[in-house]
């Protein structure tokens, strides 16, 4: 398995809980309208659910979900959204897929991943759901789960992350090569390095880090020795990158 491989592998795998059911159901912000439309086929056929949560503002995946949009679902794209949130495109994307009555909630604020669950917490004055279905990029969805579950005060168990098909990866040359070719151009070279690389960094618990040991923003996350020497070795390629 290619370092790329490993870093992929590690960011994607979920905790497997087929028992799982929950009446809500939060998309975070993200660039892919894939995953959006099958949360909104997922929520058409799953009686169960009944509110879903859009969560986001104007951020770093912003410009890249309208060029996705653009690309592979172009008859939904409106001069708009130039000006809409990541939580206001993902609802017309959304309902475009999904007709069955659903109790709607939207956080358009927040803008990085511990203000998607800090925000979207507050939408409820009280009775906050406890326990939800959560759908974000496979690649920040490790690190989303921990955020959630330290902003909304719930154990891991709570939150089901859900993304539909495990993204694998073959390797990596100027692009991403995943098993099912679709998922290649679901994130642009750029973005795809500084997503999987960075999310190494953030949830390694160093001073780095965001856990503990580093800013504090989320609980420790033990990143095994196999993941942290793949991502030494690919840190060469975001050099110069300045997302943090």
């Amino acid at each position: 398995m290619s370092d790329f491989a490993t870093l992929v592998d590690y960011l994607t795998t979920i905790p497997e809980n087929e028992h799982f059911q929950s009446d809500t159901l939060v998309i975070a912000g993200n660039s892919l309208p894939n995953l959006i439309v099958s949360a909104a086929k997922f929520c058409e056929s799953e009686a169960s659910i009944q509110q879903v949560l859009f969560v986001g503002g104007i951020g770093h995946g912003t410009a890249p979900l309208i060029a996705n949009c653009k690309k592979m679902y172009p008859e939904l794209v409106r001069s708009e959204w130039s000006d809409f949130s990541e939580a206001e495109i993902t609802q017309e994307v959304f309902l475009h897929y999904c007709s069955r009555e659903l109790t709607l909630r939207l956080e358009k604020k927040s803008t990085n991943t511990g203000e998607n669950a800090r925000f979207s917490y507050e939408l409820f004055d009280q009775a906050a759901p406890q326990n939800f279905w959560l759908v974000q990029d496979p690649l920040v969805q490790k690190r989303s789960h921990v955020t959630f579950s330290k902003e909304w005060g719930l154990p891991l168990a709570a939150i089901q992350p859900l993304f539909f098909e495990q993204p694998k990866l073959i390797d990596f040359d100027t692009r991403p090569h995943f098993e099912n070719p679709q998922m290649d151009t679901w994130w642009a070279p750029e973005y795809f390095l500084s997503l999987v690389i960075g999310e190494i960094r953030r949830l390694n618990d160093d001073k780095e880090g965001y856990g503990p040991n580093g800013a504090n923003f989320i609980p420790h996350v033990d990143v095994p020795e196999k993941v942290l020497m793949s991502y030494r070795r690919c840190q060469k390629y975001l050099a110069g990158n300045v997302r943090k």
